[in-house]
């Protein structure tokens, strides 16, 4: 692609050629390419997916008030029209939300990949995984809770305006500190888990109380992604902000690819 006036880092940028790390998965040099468009993408995305988090939130309550009524022996017409409606509209937030979640976590991983390629260029020695777990780490079960966070870590701290400081004992000491980082992958980690356990509930449910005892879980898990995809903005946002402005600071170039 040609760089684009507005476009940040397509404007003035450098295209760069780093060694990867030995023994690092990453044959073929790192090149620098605007993350700007597929961050807006990706901020966008995330904001749809926080929407439909609170559709599917929204549609959760007459369900949850009618199983209510139904274990407490006060709602009589259990195959009434209401007991339908609320039905159908849980169905079609869940599908929704399927199909925007599937949406956002492609343009998410797409956007993750190319700033983890980026931050190889800022700081070829300076990553514990190679650029293809950016990728791959994501559908690793039980593994991916921790995976992506350290890719993270790794290209927040190779795109910080000021160099990773290593310690004496061998420790790093990160200029830009991780609050937002951890902030939403804790978030993030928890609604994942929540989730799980909300489905297995859900599969488990015999009777109107358990029933409503898993729709309950899965309304908690509704609260946490959306918290965690407003998180994850910020974090988009940022991340994307620092290799921008680091790459402002290069030589002006044009960026193809």
């Amino acid at each position: 692609m040609e760089a684009t006036a507005g476009d940040g880092l397509c404007d003035v940028c450098i295209v760069a050629m780093a060694n990867p790390r030995p023994g690092s998965s990453s044959r073929t040099p790192a090149q620098l390419r605007s993350p700007v468009g597929l961050g807006q993408a990706t901020v966008v995305m995330l904001v749809v997916s926080a929407a439909a988090g609170l559709f599917a939130l929204y549609s959760i309550l007459p369900s949850y008030d009618i199983l209510t009524a139904v274990s407490d022996g006060a709602y009589q017409d259990a195959s009434g029209e209401k007991l339908n409606e609320a039905d159908r509209l849980l169905t079609l937030s869940g599908r929704v939300q399927f199909i925007l979640e599937i949406a956002t976590a492609v343009v998410f991983i797409c956007w993750f990949h190319r700033v983890r390629v980026n931050a190889e260029v800022f700081g070829p020695q300076d990553h514990r995984m190679g650029r293809g777990w950016a990728i791959w780490g994501w559908f690793v079960p039980v593994a991916n809770l921790w995976i992506p966070r350290r890719i993270a870590a790794d290209v927040w701290d190779a795109s910080a305006p000021l160099p990773t400081l290593s310690l004496e004992d061998g420790s790093r000491m990160p200029s830009s500190p991780h609050y937002l980082l951890n902030s939403w992958w804790f978030l993030w980690a928890a609604a994942a888990v929540t989730d799980r356990l909300s489905g297995q509930s859900m599969r488990r449910a015999e009777t109107p109380a358990e029933l409503r005892s898993a729709l309950g879980l899965t309304g908690v898990a509704e609260v946490l992604w959306i918290t965690s995809a407003v998180l994850a903005v910020m974090f988009v946002r940022r991340l994307t902000r620092m290799q921008n402005e680091k790459a402002l600071r290069g030589p002006a170039a044009r960026v193809t690819g």
